[in-house]
Formats: structure tokens, C-alpha cells, sequence
């Protein structure tokens, strides 16, 4: 059984025996009332209340005060939904924790220089260190060939097919994108780790690519790890929202991208792109949930050293197969 507000109880029962208009019927009781034009918001909602719970009702001005009366058959029920409704109305918003910004997110910027040093290294614009094989065999030994990689299980090329480029123009559009974007994501989850979800997010798309694709194809270049780091950016956001509605921008958002960005050009490799997104969002989800219930994830050095050390050893183990 519901309770009946104290005070909205007492002034019900204080103007029974209060002087009444005569142009209501004397079993009409007073459940509100309003002074002045500071509280009228607030007796409109009264009003709407009153309809939505189809109680007959009137208002009346007396003594400077608008009043609502309404029968006494229906006094309880309009006492109890009016309190209902101050209580609903009053009680605390929860709302979503506030974004935390890493500071230095620009530094992210600095991952994407080693791969313009690669590029300038393979095309001949500066003298590549002896240590290396020849350049002209790294596009043999890193790119992703979906049939290498399937029959004698090279996955080492969805990380090292990230690195290579096939233009100065694919590499361009790459960088000018990827410095947008990381940054982007390095504000939301710190540079290190947003590294390493860009690196992860890529490999698994190519991953992901090459188990589903039916037939053999070659691919290079660092979109499908760009793409990763939009949907990590948008699950992440999208994890953070409230309500249906808010939760699914972020997500129409990278979808919006990936129609503009990842379907032009000739040789655009969509199902990677679109792999590249998908895995992204999950890995931006799984990060925001890992944030939102204190899970321990790897911290920002661990995580930048970790995509480091798994970059240089995938072009490792490419250089090893090809001396065999």
C-alpha cells in the first residue's frame, strides 16, 4: 500500500475546514495549490498528472492562490499520484562517469614515424642498415597472402602486412588519418594502450580477413589497423552512454567513416576495413567495461612496449622464414 506524503496530506486536510468556493460542490477537496508565477512549471505538471490518471479536477483562484480541487472519492488517489510524482521528480539523476583525458595524447604521433623510416628504407630514400635483408625482398616476405598465411601458418604477416605501403600516396593518406585518430583514441585510453589497441584491433582484422575471405588475395598497408582504432574510439564511447538511442551514435558515427573513408579507391581492400572496425569495437568496448568495473589492464609503458616488441618480432620471424 502506498503512503500519502505527510505535508500534502496536512494541507488537504487543513482546507476541508478552510472557507471554499461556492462554485464548487461541497465534496470537492483541494490537493495543491500555487502563489504567485514562480512555482506555475511546476503546477502545470501537477495538471498533466491529474489528466494522465484520468481524475476529475478544477482550479480555482482564491485569496491570490490557484487551487486544484478535485472529488472527494478521488482525493487519495490524486494525494498519492501527486506524491508519486514529487518523488520521481526529486529523486538524483544517476548519470555516466565523466570521460577521464589522458594529457600528451599527441605523442601518439611519434608511433607513426618508424613506419615512414620503413617505407623510406624499402623505396631507396635513405641507406638501409646492413643488418637488414635486401629492401626488395621485404614486400615477399611481409605482406598478407591469404594463402601463405592459411597453408603454412605465417600469421606473422597480419602484423607485418600493417607496416608496408604500396604508394607515397597510400602511405600519406595512412599517416594524415592514423595521426587524427590515435590521437583521438589516446586521449580516451592513454597513448600506450592506445597503441596497443590500434595494433591488436589491425592484426585481428587481418586475421579475421583471412579466414573468411574464399579466395587468395594480397594486401598491405596500415587502414585496417586505422579503422581499428575508429571502432575502438566508437565502442568505447558507445559502452559509456545511457539509453538505446545515445549508445548507437558513436557506433552510426564509425559506420559514417568507414563509408567515407574505407570504400574509395581501386585496390581498397573493404573486407579488411570493415573486419578492422568490427574488431576495433569490440576491443573498445571490452576496454570501457575493464574501466568501468576496475579491472586490472596493462598499464601505458607495458602496453607501447609490448606493440614494440610484437612488431619487431613479427619482421623477425618474416625475416627468418625467407633466409629459409
Amino acid at each position: 500500500m502506498r503512503t500519502i506524503p505527510p505535508r500534502i496530506f496536512a494541507f488537504s486536510r487543513y482546507w476541508r475546514v478552510r472557507r471554499r468556493p461556492s462554485s464548487l460542490p461541497l465534496d470537492w477537496r483541494p490537493v495543491a495549490s500555487l502563489q504567485g508565477t514562480a512555482g506555475y512549471a511546476r503546477f502545470r505538471e501537477w495538471l498533466l498528472v491529474l489528466n494522465a490518471c484520468n481524475i476529475p479536477h478544477q482550479t480555482v483562484q482564491m485569496n491570490s492562490r490557484e487551487y486544484i480541487y478535485v472529488p472527494a472519492l478521488f482525493e487519495n488517489i490524486a494525494l498519492m499520484e501527486l506524491g508519486d510524482f514529487a518523488r520521481e521528480s526529486t529523486a538524483p539523476v544517476s548519470q555516466p562517469p565523466p570521460l577521464r583525458v589522458f594529457p600528451h595524447a599527441y605523442m601518439a604521433i611519434l608511433a607513426l614515424l618508424p613506419l615512414i623510416l620503413w617505407h623510406g628504407w624499402r623505396v631507396g630514400w635513405w641507406a638501409v642498415p646492413a643488418a637488414l635483408p635486401p629492401p626488395d625482398m621485404w614486400n615477399s616476405a611481409g605482406i598478407l597472402d591469404a594463402v601463405r598465411v592459411r597453408v603454412f601458418n605465417e600469421w606473422y604477416r597480419t602484423v607485418t602486412a600493417l607496416t608496408l605501403h604500396a604508394s607515397l600516396t597510400h602511405l600519406c593518406g595512412n599517416m594524415a588519418f592514423g595521426a587524427i585518430f590515435m590521437t583521438l583514441l589516446a586521449r580516451t585510453t592513454g597513448v600506450g594502450r592506445a597503441l596497443w589497441l590500434t595494433l591488436l584491433g589491425g592484426a585481428t582484422g587481418n586475421a579475421l580477413t583471412v579466414l573468411l575471405r574464399p579466395r587468395p588475395v594480397l594486401s598491405m598497408g596500415f587502414s585496417t589497423a586505422l579503422f581499428a582504432s575508429i571502432g575502438a574510439i566508437s565502442g568505447y564511447m558507445a559502452c559509456q552512454q545511457q539509453g538505446k538511442r545515445k549508445t548507437m551514435l558513436p557506433v552510426a558515427a564509425a559506420a559514417a567513416l568507414l563509408a567515407m573513408l574505407g570504400t574509395e579507391g581501386e585496390n581498397t581492400d573493404y573486407a579488411a576495413h570493415l573486419a578492422g572496425l568490427g574488431c576495433g569495437l569490440a576491443l573498445g568496448a571490452l576496454e570501457a567495461w575493464q574501466v568501468r568495473n576496475g579491472r586490472k589492464r596493462l598499464n601505458q609503458w607495458t602496453a607501447g612496449a609490448l606493440t614494440a616488441l610484437i612488431c619487431t618480432a613479427a619482421w623477425w620471424w618474416a625475416f627468418a622464414a625467407m633466409r629459409n
